[in-house]
């Protein structure tokens, strides 16, 4: 049987709004300023796109 392949849009797609609800969630707290936003956004979106691929890749 084959392997499914990832969805590759659906992981770009869901790693980009769920690192700016966290981004945005995280800003209305007041946990993250405004100032910090560079780093933290680059830093949430890689690891919500490692969590994607991994999750993908399960079967």
């Amino acid at each position: 049987m084959k392997q499914p392949k990832p969805d590759v849009p659906g992981i770009i797609a869901g790693t980009v709004l769920s690192g700016g609800a966290t981004i945005w969630i995280l800003n209305d707290n007041g946990i993250v300023q405004t100032d910090d936003l560079g780093l933290t956004a680059a830093l949430l979106l890689v690891a919500a796109g490692i969590i994607g691929l991994a999750a993908s890749h399960r079967g």
